[in-house]
């Protein structure tokens, strides 16, 4: 949440080092003396449209006034991810992560479904395979494009939850695929025990969901998520 009454006394601070009274600031910005008296006492903030022009009166970037403090170079970044966090909201960027979850699994399907009309053979250069190959470089593509623009990267891989859904959903998209094109009937004809298809099955999707969950459980430490 944005400090009202810290981004008022801000502007108070920065209006005065100009020796403007509140009635100047508010003819430059074309409002009363009364509504610069309610943004600095944090009744109320600047209209949406006045930020940038507050912001060139006082030579600040928006994420400074927003803070209700001068921000130095080095911390520019951070102090900006953190406002954009606070604006949008824990619940929303879950949502990104499930996008991007959503995105990479689809990819994944895409990919070997070629694979799977081809029964365990090399696919062929049909016009159904193009197609899945072309969905998989262009799911990547906005997997790749959507993590790099989307805000609070960092913050995108904290739900354990929902990186453990997905890594366990991807090994049995690989394991599914193993069964199919070995024939699970023709290896338990061959001698394999269902139970031991199975357990080796289970055991391989504990391995990877657990190392996913430990993965992400540390870098939430280090990060102090």
């Amino acid at each position: 949440m944005i400090d009202v009454k810290k981004v008022g006394l801000f502007i108070a601070e920065c209006r005065k080092s100009k020796n403007w009274t509140q009635k100047q600031l508010g003819e430059k910005l074309g409002v009363t003396d009364r509504a610069v008296s309610k943004w600095e006492t944090g009744r109320s903030l600047p209209d949406i449209c006045l930020i940038e022009d507050i912001c060139k009166l006082f030579d600040l970037q928006v994420s400074e006034l927003l803070a209700g403090r001068k921000i130095e170079e080095e911390d520019y970044k951070k102090e900006t991810e953190q406002m954009l966090i606070r604006t949008i909201g824990e619940n929303q960027l879950y949502g990104f992560q499930v996008v991007l979850h959503l995105l990479e699994i689809s990819a994944l399907l895409a990919f070997y479904v070629p694979f799977f009309l081809a029964q365990g053979g090399i696919p062929n250069m049909t016009v159904e395979n193009v197609f899945c190959w072309l969905a998989v470089v262009l799911l990547m593509g906005c997997t790749i494009y959507l993590d790099a623009k989307l805000p609070a990267r960092r913050y995108r891989s904290s739900n354990i939850w929902i990186e453990a859904l997905n890594a366990g959903i991807a090994f049995l998209i690989m394991v599914f695929y193993v069964f199919y094109i070995n024939d699970i009937a023709d290896m338990i004809k061959q001698g394999e025990s269902v139970e031991v298809l199975y357990a080796t099955a289970f055991i391989g999707l504990a391995l990877v969901v657990g190392t996913r969950v430990l993965a992400v459980y540390k870098r939430k430490r280090e990060e102090g998520l």
